[in-house]
This record gives C-alpha cells, sequence and structure tokens, in this order.
C-alpha cells in the first residue's frame, strides 16, 4: 500500500513540477513567438521525459548517502513528496516559478531534524553553493555566448541567420527540459528510486508540461525582459549547459536559477534597465523561502501525523 502511495506522490509532485518549471524550457521558446504554446510544451515535455529515463538515477546518491546518511524510507518519501506538491500548486496558483530542489532539500532538512538524524554538512553545503554557483555562472556563460552569436551574426546571410535562430531555439529549449528531466525531476524519483518511480515521473513530467505550463510559461518568457532569438538562446544554453555539469556531480540545482541567470545575463548586453526588477525581486524572495518554507511544513506534518497515530 505505501509503495502504491510513494508512485502516486511521485506522479502528482512530477506532474506540479513540470508545470511551474516548465517555464524554462518553453518559456522562452515561447516568448520569442517561434512557435505556439502547445507546439513548444509537446515538444519540451517530450524531452523532459527522455532526461529522467536516462540520467534520472544519477540523482539517486543525493538524499540517502548524500544529505542523510540513511535512506529514507516510503513513509518519509510520502511526507517529502506531500510537502513539495502543496508548496509547488501553491506558487503555480500565483505564477511564480519555484525551485523544486530547493523544496525538497528543505524538506529532507525537515525529516532529518524530525528524527534526529545527522545531516552531512560537508555535502549540504555542496549544495547550497551550487545554488549560489548556478545563477552566477550561467549568467556569465548567457553574456558570452550571446556576444559570440553577435559576432557569427555579421558573417552570415539574413536568411542563413535566421534559420540559424530557430534551430538554435528549439535545440536549446530540448537541452534544458531534458536537464530539468534528469536534475529535478530525477531528484523526485530518486527518493527511493526504482524503475518504475522513474517510468511515472516521467509520463507526469510530460503531461504536466503541457496541461498546466502556460502561467509559469508568460512569467519567465515575456514578464522578465523582451526576447528575441539571439537571446533566447543564450539563455536556455548556458541554463542547461550549468544544469547538466551539476548533474553530473549529483547535485540537485535549480532550474529557474539557471535559465533566468541567462535571461539576466543577455539583458547586461544592452544595461540591466531592460530587465524588470520587481520580477527579479519577487522571484528572489521565494527562492530565499522556498527551503525554509519546506522545513517547516515538512516538520509541522511530521508532528501532526505522529500525534494522530
Amino acid at each position: 500500500m505505501l509503495t502504491v502511495l510513494y508512485l502516486l506522490a511521485v506522479f502528482l509532485v512530477s506532474f506540479i513540477i513540470s508545470a511551474n518549471n516548465s517555464a524554462n524550457s518553453v518559456g522562452t521558446l515561447y516568448g520569442s513567438h517561434i512557435t505556439s504554446y502547445k507546439k513548444a510544451a509537446i515538444y519540451a515535455g517530450l524531452f523532459v521525459f527522455i532526461g529522467v529515463m536516462l540520467e534520472g538515477r544519477k540523482m539517486s546518491g543525493t538524499i540517502g548517502g548524500g544529505i542523510v546518511y540513511q535512506s529514507l524510507t516510503f513513509e518519509m518519501a510520502i511526507m517529502v513528496l506531500f510537502s513539495t506538491f502543496i508548496l509547488m500548486l501553491l506558487f503555480t496558483y500565483f505564477s511564480m516559478p519555484l525551485s523544486a530542489s530547493q523544496i525538497i532539500v528543505g524538506s529532507v532538512l525537515g525529516v532529518a531534524f524530525s528524527f534526529g538524524w545527522l545531516i552531512h554538512a560537508t555535502f549540504l553545503g555542496m549544495i547550497i553553493l551550487s545554488w549560489f554557483l548556478t545563477i552566477l555562472f550561467s549568467s556569465i556563460l548567457a553574456f558570452l555566448i550571446y556576444n559570440l552569436i553577435a559576432l557569427l551574426a555579421r558573417k552570415l546571410r539574413f536568411f542563413a541567420l535566421s534559420k540559424f535562430y530557430t534551430v538554435s531555439i528549439f535545440v536549446g529549449s530540448a537541452f534544458l527540459a531534458y536537464t530539468l528531466g534528469a536534475n529535478t525531476i530525477g531528484l523526485v524519483a530518486s527518493l527511493t528510486p526504482s524503475l518504475p518511480s522513474l517510468l511515472i515521473a516521467g509520463i507526469a513530467s510530460f503531461a504536466g508540461t503541457i496541461l498546466m505550463g502556460r502561467k509559469t510559461v508568460r512569467t519567465v518568457g515575456r514578464k522578465i525582459i523582451l526576447l528575441d532569438p539571439p537571446r533566447a538562446f543564450a539563455a536556455q544554453i548556458s541554463g542547461a549547459l550549468i544544469v547538466e555539469i551539476f548533474t553530473q556531480l549529483h547535485l540537485p540545482v535549480p532550474i529557474t536559477q539557471a535559465v533566468i541567470g541567462g535571461i539576466i545575463g543577455t539583458g547586461f548586453v544592452k544595461g540591466h534597465s531592460e530587465i524588470n526588477r520587481d520580477t527579479i525581486k519577487h522571484l528572489a524572495i521565494s527562492w530565499s523561502l522556498a527551503p525554509l518554507l519546506a522545513f517547516l511544513l515538512t516538520s509541522a506534518i511530521i508532528k501532526v501525523s505522529s500525534l494522530l497515530l
């Protein structure tokens, strides 16, 4: 029975995470007016699924043997996923992209605190450091990529350049969606890793991207900065490369920070005045609150459940 409940929780959380984080893989494509939202969502959803199935297992050492020394039981994993689902649903309702990785890490810390488990401080420090480095490195890389594209553009004819932009953005969207599946959704499926959990997470991610991602796509794709094709490509590729690197290191990093860092980096090409500061401020607040709220919510759920059982 617990196995079924866990797999159901994996499905729901993967669905809502993809609905929220689809902004990162679809937002630049949709925001650049290259294709419709529906087509962009189907395209991205497919590559999220592929990322989960091919590399999702790499995140299996992040929790048990990573942040904490013990492996989570099914009951603990369900509590972590329940907290994640509530917070992701809440922030998706308010159209705010939120880091699922930060929520899950905060929730696992809530489990460790409640049960008196030892925390692997060094590994936790590496995760927290990676969160800051993600947005920094993606900003710098996007700035460099954009300037490289500008040099290339001077040597291409108009039609060749237009085709290059279109193809590059589709490639960037696919790569970013793939890393979402490999890193964030892989983390969800690997709380207690198994082939069924990976498969269910992949299917749920595909469905969530298509059915519920429209609001947060608009937030990232159009409210932060008015994206043109070279900026969209630079933001996507830089974000995807950074996430893929951290995936190989088994570190869960915020996809939102990676792609928004890339968008910020391209925005500085013509001056920071083009960046919507209010939106950036709201996103920064949500990132800061994510692990804290997850820690408190999970701790409260465990306490209430211990009183009832």
